[in-house]
């Protein structure tokens, strides 16, 4: 099975696609502070999530959909962690 991943704003994504119960292709994507392991013991924690709803024609689109929806995960992250007036 293909995972795709990718380096995004001192991030790492990596998203797994994931057969739907049809024809279709659902997303799971993994999201660690590049150059750590992500486990619970980090400071930055891993963050996991699943799409399972919509679907996909195939795992590659999938996929490509998952970095999409993850990469903004990671700019919503950082927004927060902003300080106000910034």
């Amino acid at each position: 099975m293909q995972i795709a991943t990718e380096e995004y704003k001192g991030f790492t994504i990596s998203v797994t696609p994931i057969k739907d119960c049809g024809d279709l292709w659902d997303f799971e994507y993994r999201i660690t502070k590049t150059g750590e392991g992500g486990q619970d013991t980090d400071p930055a924690p891993a963050l996991t999530r699943s799409q399972t709803a919509g679907g996909h024609a195939t795992p590659e689109v999938a996929c490509l959909a998952g970095v999409e929806v993850a990469r903004i995960e990671v700019d919503n992250l950082l927004a927060l962690s902003r300080e106000p007036g910034r």
